[in-house]
């Protein structure tokens, strides 16, 4: 199996496992990045060039090309269906929800995982009630993406650290 990293995990590992004090970890990721396990896609390579930081040089030091992921014909058709799920949720998301959702990379993710069948790696929490922000797993369950937290991801993998 392998998995698709939303960019908050990158974000909160820089976060809570700062690369001095855990290099351990670190080097683990650049392995599972090597070996071809975990993947991410073009946009959210894009969120985290915005930071400008160490997380940025660290990406462009250790992520091959074809790490991130790029948007083909079978992720666009997984991302109709994801918008379309999104729009006619009976919960009714805003409309602010629904551009959020489609504009940023949440919805590439949720389709390119559905297109891939792969597992969507996020810190996101389900909220199906929540009406102001289309949540990742939410989205994973209407299509039929499973979604989990890194620390399930890596012990799936076999990582110890």
């Amino acid at each position: 199996m392998e998995y698709l990293f939303d960019t908050n995990i990158f974000v909160e590992s820089k976060k809570n496992l700062p690369m001095d004090i855990w290099p351990t970890f670190w080097t683990k990721m650049i392995g599972l990045i090597k070996s071809g396990n975990i993947h991410s896609i073009d946009k959210v390579k894009d969120e985290i060039d915005k930071g400008g930081d160490e997380l940025t040089n660290w990406i462009h030091k250790n992520a091959p090309r074809g790490f991130f992921l790029k948007q083909d014909a079978s992720v666009m058709a997984k991302m109709a269906e994801t918008i379309a799920w999104a729009q006619n949720n009976p919960v009714g998301f805003s409309p602010s929800a629904i551009s959020d959702y489609v504009n940023v990379a949440d919805s590439y993710l949720v389709a390119t995982a559905a297109a891939k069948d792969m597992v969507l790696v996020t810190y996101e929490k389900s909220n199906p009630q929540r009406r102001n922000r289309v949540m990742i797993p939410d989205a994973c369950n209407a299509i039929g993406v499973r979604s989990c937290d890194l620390n399930t991801a890596l012990r799936e993998l076999g990582v110890l650290i």
